[in-house]
């Protein structure tokens, strides 16, 4: 067992490193925090579709990593979820672009329903017969996103930036890419990608550190096995349609604004940073403190749906502004103007440091969730990076640190999708 303490945030992390791979981490609070939050994960998501062992080559249908996720919760005597609900205890599970997790909140039963997470994880069960029930339940999923309009937007944006990246797929696939996926992707899937060695459980909130240390010692065994590289295609440096304008039966026109970058081969720390440096880039540029957010508002250009959006996976990454507007092409004009043609820097060294200390509350904050502290600490662990030292990184930014990424920024490709409306 590993201890890590970090007495400015009064967190001590338990860790354990099984023989079979898999890690363990624990953070543990006592009253007034009544459950136990359990977050185990796979640093393989919607984006890993192409992997290469050797000389041997595969290629997923898109959309296999969410299929995937659906189907592990099917077990030989039924639905693994009616047996967490029989012991009172709240599972999900999510596929993001990077990783699929499987969690669940209890205030008991937590070494039996660690046990059926597991076993759940531990028990490939796939059928022709639920494969297909399975396409008919995704299939309507589909559908209903094809039904909301932002999300749709959001999907034309991610296919005029990317031309070969899966970023430009849906995380969940298409109608037509998930009739592709079957027995064989899934187990395929789960021998290379599921097995132990590949996993992270992060258990946070009230916890008996002996009971589980017991648990997964009972648990353990040596199994080896090789994860595969996951392969991205290369991806050109432009993005691949500029500009994309449909019109459409709405209320509102809707404009979508999407800027692409490298994110420079950082790891660790160092990427983290990079993210961070972007993130409160756009917000101190357009965020809603932004003199800009408020002129926009004044004119009537935007309403109170503008938001912005971003990723970060390997060497690729985007930003994202979406709006509801009466003016889509004076909007679009406005913002390129001002973001990436102004010759001087669009805010202050004060409003730098105002922001900064609010961002470092609102994070440090946020960790009081534990759910919330559960996952922002296995994605980054995940990114190799430990959740405590990204208070560091946060205090480490300086003002000429933004202003260097921003004259990156003006440089950096854009795509535009614009629905007008009808």
């Amino acid at each position: 067992m590993i201890i890590r303490e970090d007495k400015r945030f009064n967190e001590v992390v338990y860790i354990m490193k099984l023989k079979n791979g898999m890690q363990v981490h624990m953070l543990p609070k006592d009253d007034p925090y009544f459950s136990t939050y359990v977050e185990l994960s796979m640093p393989f998501g919607a984006n890993h579709l192409h992997y290469k062992l050797d000389d041997h080559e595969v290629h997923y249908p898109p959309g296999s990593a969410h299929f995937m996720e659906h189907k592990i919760f099917a077990m030989p005597y039924g639905d693994a979820f009616m047996k967490f609900s029989n012991l009172g205890v709240d599972a999900n599970a999510m596929t993001s672009y990077q990783q699929t997790s499987y969690m669940f909140n209890a205030t008991s039963n937590v070494i039996e329903a660690l046990k059926l997470l597991l076993e759940m994880l531990d028990t490939p069960y796939f059928t022709k017969e639920n494969i297909e029930t399975e396409y008919q339940i995704i299939s309507e999923e589909l559908k209903m996103y094809l039904d909301d309009i932002d999300s749709v937007i959001y999907q034309d944006l991610m296919a005029a930036l990317y031309q070969n990246h899966p970023f430009k797929n849906d995380i969940g696939g298409t109608l037509d890419s998930i009739k592709h996926i079957d027995k064989n992707v899934l187990n395929d899937i789960f021998s290379h990608f599921y097995h132990p060695s590949n996993r992270l459980i992060v258990i946070a909130g009230k916890i008996d550190i002996k009971e589980i240390e017991a648990f997964f010692k009972a648990y353990d065994r040596k199994i080896k096995t090789d994860i595969p590289k996951i392969k991205y295609p290369r991806e050109p440096k432009q993005v691949f349609k500029e500009n994309v304008v449909k019109v459409k039966d709405l209320s509102i026109s809707k404009l979508a604004l999407g800027f692409k970058f490298k994110s420079n081969n950082k790891r660790g720390i160092d990427q983290i940073k990079n993210e961070l440096m972007h993130t409160m880039l756009f917000n101190l540029l357009i965020g809603p403190s932004s003199d800009l957010y408020h002129d926009l508002l004044s004119k009537k250009l935007i309403n109170k749906n503008f938001y912005i959006s971003s990723a970060f996976e390997n060497k690729d990454a985007h930003f994202m502004i979406f709006a509801d507007t009466k003016d889509p092409e004076t909007l679009k004009t406005k913002l390129l103007n001002y973001l990436q043609q102004s010759d001087k820097p669009l805010f202050t060294k004060e409003a730098f440091e105002r922001y900064i200390k609010v961002y470092l509350g609102q994070f440090i904050f946020a960790l009081n969730s534990v759910e919330h502290k559960a996952y922002l600490y296995g994605k980054y662990i995940h990114k190799h990076a430990h959740l405590f030292d990204v208070v560091d990184a946060i205090q480490s930014i300086t003002f000429e640190d933004l202003l260097e990424t921003y004259e990156q920024f003006k440089n950096y490709p854009v795509a535009s999708v614009m629905y007008k409306k009808g």
